[in-house]
């Protein structure tokens, strides 16, 4: 009878400690579960947000796990995503529709977070600057080398008949905002940053110009000063676009326009620099040699009076104003202070006050080469 007892006891006693080895077991593979899920968990929270062009849309009505299962699903199992939702997915409710930024900066809590906010990605708008003083066949290199900007089939065809663009795009008030029809575009593209858009192409911008600096004259020119000699709106393109070349200095400008209108009141040539280069080349960029400056040319204003015969850059509002609003002046020349353009310029009365000013020039020219060869 004892022996019997005996042996139940210890058969108890072997039963209670497989359970609690058991329960060891079941304790230390559960703690190690929680924690191989915790730190799954983790790398999901963490895991970087990229998607390929950089921008995940979210359709309207979409959920938290439907999401983040098609943010990563190539990154971990469908069931593990869904677990993490189940747990998570609470403290992102309210996602917003719309398009957001995935360019692999933001963790997946960051991103769900920037959804709640609606923080949607907002594209720059790119755009095309056409600067001031800038010739056409400058700004013509400039648009067609923009790789994201569709070639018109037709853009040389029509860019190289001025008169007809200027009559297939331009109103009849806006013809006569800048004097009519032209042999030339030049002059006649208002300097400005244009955004362009998925329907635009490289013709549809020299059209946006155009038209802006038809609409602009259209309100300056019958504000204009009406005793200027000049009377008509390309005229004073013309003009504005020599002033353009001449100085960077806006305070200058209206007392530069002063000058020329000085000279062409007394049928004195003009003498501007920028004008013989433009009659080398659009685009020369100088120095102008003796033989350049004595050879005769439509631009050259050392060998003929009044003005170009077209503009000869892209004048922006400044000049324009200035040649539509001189400086009451009676100076009739004008010099660089240095070498510096940014030193502006000495503008006298007569030739004796001139030439003093063009020695002092000379001089403060000769003091910065030596200078230079010094260093």
């Amino acid at each position: 009878m004892k022996s019997n007892v005996k042996q139940s006891g210890n058969k108890k006693g072997l039963r209670v400690k497989f359970y609690i080895y058991l329960f060891i077991v079941v304790a230390v593979l559960g703690s190690f579960a929680v924690f191989i899920g915790n730190k799954y968990f983790q790398d999901i929270s963490n895991h970087k947000i990229y998607v390929e062009g950089k921008v995940y849309e979210l359709k309207g009505g979409a959920t938290v796990k439907q999401t983040v299962i098609d943010l990563l699903k190539d990154d971990y199992p469908d069931f593990m995503l869904s677990l993490w939702s189940t747990v998570y997915g609470r403290n992102f409710s309210g996602i917003q529709k719309g398009k957001y930024y995935a360019d692999g900066s933001k963790s997946l809590t960051d991103f769900l977070h920037s959804m709640q906010k609606g923080e949607v990605f907002m594209p720059k708008t790119p755009v095309i600057t056409l600067v001031e003083g800038m010739t056409l066949s400058a700004f013509l290199k400039r648009v067609e080398s923009v790789e994201d900007l569709p070639a018109d089939a037709e853009f040389e065809k029509k860019i190289s008949d001025p008169k007809k663009f200027l009559a297939d795009t331009l109103t009849d008030k806006e013809l006569e905002a800048i004097g009519g029809i032209h042999d030339s575009l030049e002059g006649l593209l208002f300097p400005a940053t244009y955004p362009y858009f998925e329907k635009d192409t490289d013709l549809s911008m020299i059209k946006k110009a155009l038209k802006h600096m038809a609409s602009y004259m259209e309100k300056e020119w019958p504000k204009r000063d009406k005793t200027i000699l000049v009377k008509d709106p390309y005229d004073a393109l013309i003009l504005a676009s020599i002033i353009e070349r001449e100085s960077s200095i806006g305070a200058e400008r209206n007392k530069i326009a002063a000058v020329f209108y000085n000279r062409l009141k007394r049928g004195m040539m003009l003498q501007t620099d920028p004008a013989v280069m433009y009659g080398v080349s659009p685009d020369f960029k100088g120095p102008l040699t003796r033989s350049q400056l004595r050879k005769d040319t439509p631009y050259n204003t050392y060998t003929r009076t009044g003005l170009t015969p077209t503009p000869i850059s892209m004048p922006g509002a400044e000049s324009i104003q200035a040649a539509l609003h001189p400086e009451k002046s009676d100076a009739l020349y004008f010099v660089a202070k240095s070498h510096d353009p940014k030193d502006g310029h000495i503008f006298s009365n007569s030739l004796q006050e001139h030439n003093k000013a063009v020695s002092q020039y000379r001089k403060k020219v000769k003091e910065y080469r030596e200078f230079l060869q010094d260093k």
